[in-house]
């Protein structure tokens, strides 16, 4: 592993093994290896500078058996120290831009020389592209709720190295016993590796890269009005990036939800920029009621889009238009009855990989069509297609236990997987675990044999997180927000 000299050099420590042979061994032309006259040879072949960072910093003896009596004790062990300032700049960007995110941000300690390389735009582009054509891409889906006893434990458990996983699971970052202890925090939306959590009760909201660690504890709202209490909720965010890939601002949005039809959406907006809540009033062509069961906004394109009865979605765009929001209807030809009678537990809609989908299940075992999908082909018409329709007897698989039970088995959809449009993420709720559709083959498959103590798993209460693929300090005013690291 790499350190840093006395002198604030870089430098690197390599271990050889040499092996003591007699007289008679194998060694080139019969002769016998001498450690030391090799190691002078090698110094030889040095710069003078280099040769003076080369440390023995140990080399034993041993008595001479033959070769075939050589055990591991036997081996001569020499170690070199040398200096990284004489190690190519091709080579070492090539290291550099093979590390997980968490090392790299690491190594940027090592020496200036390893800042000032990993801080240039250029390589932040090479290791962004160089990740969106490998499969090193982590991602986990998270159970919204969290009990711990203060924010930072948050951070701790978020760390980097939870999202690397062999097998595919919903992550609880908070035990059964901690949640009848602890205080309750929610994980409200996610955006360029940033995530928005609040304290429930008293409400107070977080913004946090659980890659750095840096985390800003957002003002209170605004509340002009005295004699009225509205009750937020459907938190969003939403933030901009610029070419260098650095993070240079975010959004924060909330919304009041009211018990009946409203022609007006009343919403918060916070910004980072100004440090300030900001609240709109905005007129809707139809009187909405928005679905409070709704889990968090979606996010399309830097819009969000909160789910209404009637009507499919009501959408807002925090950094381009505040001025006005727009209705878009769902597919004409979805199962209303069922999205009244659940209240849209069995339908899922979200963005996945630049398109808007819309995928639903049949809730009863005797509806014809199982799995359906459609994709929003025009977003500013509202213009949707439909993908496909399955029936049960379309379906497939190799698991002996969904096999027995896949004619009458009841799912949940929970998420899309964020980079493979094949995939859609199911629970079971026979078997208790959760299953993965291919939408090309038909096929589902195992991919969690159990989901925990959590009865009502869906949409609703789990969100995807992507880990960033480069993250950057998180964007605060200088004199609004709390921010800690």
């Amino acid at each position: 592993m790499a350190g840093t000299s006395p002198s604030g050099n870089s430098t690197t420590t390599t271990t050889s093994r040499i092996s003591n042979q007699s007289d008679g061994g194998c060694g080139s032309g019969g002769d016998a290896i001498d450690p030391r006259r090799s190691n002078a040879r090698k110094r030889r072949h040095l710069s003078q500078s280099q040769a003076q960072s080369i440390q023995v910093s140990r080399l034993t003896t041993t008595t001479k058996p033959s070769m075939n009596q050589l055990t591991e004790p036997d081996l001569d062990i020499v170690e070199f120290e040398y200096d990284l300032r004489y190690l190519p700049e091709s080579l070492l960007l090539e290291i550099l831009v093979r590390l997980p995110v968490k090392s790299l941000f690491r190594f940027k300690c090592v020496c200036k020389h390893w800042l000032s390389l990993v801080a240039h735009h250029t390589f932040s582009r090479s290791y962004i592209s160089r990740r969106l054509d490998s499969s090193s891409l982590s991602f986990r889906i998270f159970y919204r709720y969290i009990y711990v006893s203060e924010f930072p434990e948050i951070l701790a458990r978020l760390r980097p190295d939870v999202y690397v996983a062999h097998n595919f699971s919903v992550l609880f970052l908070s035990t059964f016993e901690e949640q009848q202890q602890a205080d309750q925090f929610k994980i409200l939306a996610w955006s360029n590796g940033l995530i928005l959590c609040c304290l429930l009760g008293p409400l107070i909201y977080y913004v946090c890269d659980p890659v750095t660690r840096q985390w800003v504890t957002l003002p209170r709202g605004r509340h002009n009005a005295p004699n009225r209490h509205p009750i937020f909720f459907g938190e969003g965010l939403v933030s901009r990036i610029n070419e260098e890939n650095v993070l240079t601002s975010f959004k924060a949005v909330r919304v009041e939800w009211l018990s009946v039809e409203s022609n007006f959406l009343n919403l918060e907006t916070y910004s980072s920029e100004t440090g300030e809540w900001v609240d709109y009033r905005l007129f809707c062509p139809k009187p909405i009621r928005l679905l409070k069961r709704g889990g968090g906004p979606i996010h399309f394109n830097g819009i969000l889009h909160w789910f209404v009865y009637e009507h499919g979605m009501v959408a807002f765009d925090p950094y381009k238009d505040t001025k006005r929001c727009r209705l878009i209807q769902f597919p004409e030809d979805r199962d209303v009855d069922n999205e009244y009678k659940y209240d849209g537990l069995y339908r899922l809609c979200d963005e996945c990989q630049g398109t808007l989908r819309y995928f639903e299940v049949a809730p009863e075992p005797s509806e014809y069509f199982c799995f359906s999908m459609w994709i929003l082909r025009d977003y500013e018409k509202g213009e949707w297609s439909s993908e496909f329709r399955v029936t049960r007897s379309d379906l497939w698989t190799n698991d002996a236990k969904i096999s027995s039970s896949l004619m009458h088995a009841t799912f949940v959809p929970l998420s899309f997987h964020p980079f493979n449009l094949d995939v859609v993420y199911l629970r079971c709720v026979e078997r208790s675990c959760i299953v993965s559709y291919n939408i090309t083959s038909k096929r589902l498959d195992i991919s969690c044999p159990r989901v925990g103590v959590v009865e009502d798993l869906s949409w609703r209460v789990v969100i995807p997180f992507v880990l960033p693929m480069w993250p950057t300090p998180v964007p605060v005013p200088s004199s609004k927000a709390v921010k800690h690291s």
